[in-house]
């Protein structure tokens, strides 16, 4: 296996833990990983849209999450295989497994959900497009970034 491949793979793990722990509450304040199996999930959960709840603050942050973790995936694979179409193949396919995976652990797998992760892929997308356009990540944002980080660590310091 090659090491270019490992932070995909890692990210994957990251998004199925996530995804798959029994309370995502449970695990994002008290760290708390608990898996729940059930043998024989009824798949037509996957249809369910009146659990949508824009309204409800927790709800549109958790959804959030999904597009930023989605997107983040495309970055690190699209960066790993050199191709942006087989990449936003592969992380939709990769959306659709984990919420037809989170029926079989008492989660509430969702095609909107699906749906939310391809936005999120689709952003990802469209921003390395700009990125790639406007020359890349070059080296102000890197000079940047590198007095950001001096900043906090000269807080750290003292």
């Amino acid at each position: 296996m090659k090491v270019k491949y490992l932070p995909v793979i890692f990210w994957a793990l990251c998004i199925l833990l996530a995804t798959n722990t029994h309370s995502f509450q449970s695990l994002l304040f008290s760290r708390e990983i608990g898996l729940n199996i059930r043998l024989f999930p009824n798949l037509s959960e996957l249809f369910i849209i009146n659990d949508i709840h824009l309204d409800s603050k927790s709800y549109v942050f958790q959804k959030i999450g999904h597009v930023i973790s989605f997107g983040i995936l495309f970055i690190l694979l699209a960066k790993s295989i050199s191709a942006n179409r087989k990449a936003i193949i592969l992380c939709s396919l990769f959306a659709f497994f984990t919420e037809l995976l989170q029926l079989f652990f008492e989660r509430s797998g969702r095609f909107s959900d699906v749906l939310i992760d391809m936005a999120g892929i689709y952003i990802a997308y469209r921003l390395s497009i700009y990125v790639k356009e406007q020359g890349g990540l070059n080296s102000v944002f890197w000079e940047t970034l590198q007095k950001i980080i001096g900043v906090f660590a000269d807080d750290k310091r003292k």
